[in-house]
């Protein structure tokens, strides 16, 4: 399920950038983020690639905006600069609900999921650019106490040849039984709640049918749909176009 979700936000986030879809599935993933158990490698290291590609997106706005603010844009007359702006703050959400998804799972279930924790070691490197940032900063900080605890102790540890991944996985599983969590800060859980509007299925049924319409290989006349608008096939507007253009005869 946390595999599907993170995967959906990715696609989202490259081709259909639909707010809607982000934000219900970031939401999903932050309800069950305190209840994770025993989360596999695979979906620890996605959770953490999630974190990376929102990152990216959201310092490539700042970037872009601090380049139109230097070069003496004014925000609040721009409309690009607005929307700039706008979606700056978006993904600054996006990037604190990561945050808290990963704080939820390593304040209340870290000694169930030592793959989490092998994952944020893994890439502790991604975090550093927020660590003192005002919006991200306390977030980042119990990330951090994570952190300093487990690495301080592979530094203690002494090892006889290189740390290999399942040396590092089997380290943190015997240091979890240690981990009391001590001076974390604790938030209050996230939890989003689903609030359906009134004629859902003003929405639903002609979504549910246009799919259905464009994946089910059956043969539909398209020219008979009244429910939603139907992109004819190239083939049909072409023939619809000849057509058109063919001489009438018989004077009609």
């Amino acid at each position: 399920m946390v595999i599907i979700l993170i995967r959906t936000v990715k696609y989202n986030l490259s081709k259909l950038r639909d707010l809607y879809l982000h934000t219900t599935c970031l939401a999903t993933l932050a309800n069950m983020a305190p209840h994770v158990h025993r989360l596999s490698a695979y979906a620890s290291q996605r959770l953490v690639s999630l974190f990376y590609m929102l990152s990216r997106k959201y310092n490539k706005l700042t970037e872009q905006m601090d380049d139109k603010v230097g070069k003496g844009g004014s925000v609040e007359h721009d409309s690009l600069a607005k929307d700039m702006s706008a979606e700056l703050h978006i993904y600054a959400d996006f990037l604190r609900i990561v945050l808290e998804i990963l704080n939820a799972i390593l304040t209340y279930a870290l000694p169930r999921n030592p793959e989490v924790v092998y994952a944020i070691m893994h890439r502790q490197e991604v975090f550093q650019p927020f660590k003192n940032h005002p919006r991200f900063s306390e977030l980042i900080e119990n990330i951090y106490m994570v952190l300093d605890f487990f690495n301080s102790r592979m530094d203690a540890q002494t090892q006889n040849g290189e740390w290999s991944v399942e040396k590092v996985l089997q380290f943190i599983i015997s240091n979890c039984r240690s981990w009391r969590g001590e001076g974390m800060k604790m938030f209050n859980q996230l939890h989003f709640s689903y609030e359906q509007e009134s004629h859902p299925e003003e929405f639903f049924t002609p979504y549910i049918w246009r799919l259905t319409l464009s994946h089910c290989g059956l043969s539909f006349d398209h020219n008979a749909v009244n429910l939603f608008t139907v992109d004819l096939p190239a083939e049909q507007l072409d023939n619809a176009g000849e057509e058109h253009d063919e001489p009438r005869q018989n004077g009609r």
